[in-house]
């Protein structure tokens, strides 16, 4: 499956989670969900193009600093950085 088949399939388990009747099917409808959206976001990630992937800058050699780009997760999301 491609992103946005994957975008289309969450977004359905969630309207489903949404009307479901008893708990223990709301609560299989959102774990599904979250496998789902647990794979977009592996799929959409990329590295940082400041710290490279490391989420702090060195400043000499005894301090760093938290990259302010990707606030120290050390990846962007592509979707974030296309804006």
């Amino acid at each position: 499956m491609n992103i946005q088949e994957l975008k289309v399939n969450y977004k359905k388990l969630l309207n489903k989670a949404a009307k479901a009747n008893g708990r223990k099917e709301t609560v299989s409808y959102l774990n599904r969900a979250a496998k789902i959206k647990s794979k977009i976001y592996s799929n959409t990630k990329v590295n940082c193009f400041r710290c490279n992937g490391a989420g702090f800058l060195r400043i000499s050699l005894d301090e760093t600093k938290t990259c302010l780009s990707c606030y120290g997760k050390g990846f962007l999301v592509k979707e974030i950085q296309q804006v």
